[in-house]
């Protein structure tokens, strides 16, 4: 049995960007960690859908009761209109995985693998710690100001299930949700991991905003945290390499395209605008890759 796991949490809805993720994980992770995606809502074809990844050594996992008793201190109303159930579930991961599981690698399902991870599996969380990358919003203000900030992203997590911080911040959503400042389950855990937080290198988790900033061949993880999304079409910062994993992913079999969601065509138009845009306003700049981005990948991080 491993002791390791890389695991996705999604409602349907997230399904199609999440399999692809995971798919990609299973590619760049060693055999020695299992690949998990775990189901939060009913899905009518599921048998069909779990037969077809575990062909690629992918497990689904119907967590849809589980998820269900684990979040129950959460009553309905903290959910409708405001989160998901799949959007909190990292923080309850212990109580629904497996107790062989003792390294626990999350990761959000709007990301792309784009090289090996085994620096990142190899690197083993004490007791009561976990990994974590910078937040947009911190390299934002880095670039901005030059101050650091240890504020991290909660899109790309490791911890040790011994230990983890999940039930306190759950705890500290469901009695005081306003500390969170708006940010669910990324602002419970920022205010109440203390010294847990170990701080790694955001080329585990690369947010999509400063994609046009960094050498691609430095990253591991790419995070499309926000709108626009790669599945949804080619949008600055990202080339048409990057989505067109999602357009040969629906081609591969029809479950995959049955789940694909798309965007309105007004949505699209918007989009497609802003990107035309922005790629002319960075092509007249031709910075190329920030030396202080690149600075964020590299350092005395735990990996």
């Amino acid at each position: 049995m491993n002791n390791q796991c890389l695991v996705y949490v999604t409602d349907v809805e997230y399904s199609f960007p999440t399999i692809l993720s995971a798919l990609q994980a299973r590619k760049f992770a060693s055999p020695a960690t299992d690949v998990c995606v775990l189901m939060s809502e009913h899905l009518d074809n599921f048998e069909e859908l779990k037969a077809l990844l575990a062909a690629s050594r992918v497990e689904l996992i119907d967590a849809t009761e589980a998820l269900k008793d684990s979040l129950g201190k959460l009553d309905s109303s903290h959910f409708q209109g405001r989160i998901s159930v799949s959007t909190m579930a990292k923080l309850v991961l212990c109580e629904v995985l497996p107790a062989n599981y003792t390294q626990i690698i999350y990761l959000d399902g709007d990301t792309q693998i784009v090289s090996d991870l085994g620096a990142f599996e190899s690197a083993v969380v004490p007791e009561g710690r976990f990994f974590a990358a910078r937040d947009y919003t911190a390299i934002h203000d880095f670039l901005d100001t030059g101050k650091d900030s240890h504020y991290f992203n909660a899109g790309v997590l490791k911890f040790h299930r011994n230990g983890w911080i999940g039930q306190e911040a759950l705890e500290l959503f469901a009695r005081n949700p306003e500390a969170c400042d708006g940010k669910h389950d990324q602002g419970a855990l920022n205010y109440v991991c203390g010294s847990s937080l170990i701080l790694i290198s955001n080329r585990w988790n690369f947010p999509k905003q400063f994609l046009h900033l960094v050498n691609m061949s430095s990253l591991s993880i790419v995070h499309y945290m926000a709108h626009p999304k790669p599945w949804h079409g080619t949008f600055f910062p990202w080339t048409d390499t990057e989505s067109q994993v999602y357009v040969d992913l629906r081609k591969a079999h029809p479950i995959y395209n049955s789940l694909y969601r798309g965007i309105s065509f007004d949505r699209k138009v918007l989009y497609k605008y802003r990107s035309i845009r922005a790629r002319i306003h960075h092509a007249i700049e031709d910075h190329g890759p920030n030396p202080r981005v690149q600075s964020l990948l590299v350092g005395d991080y735990a990996v």
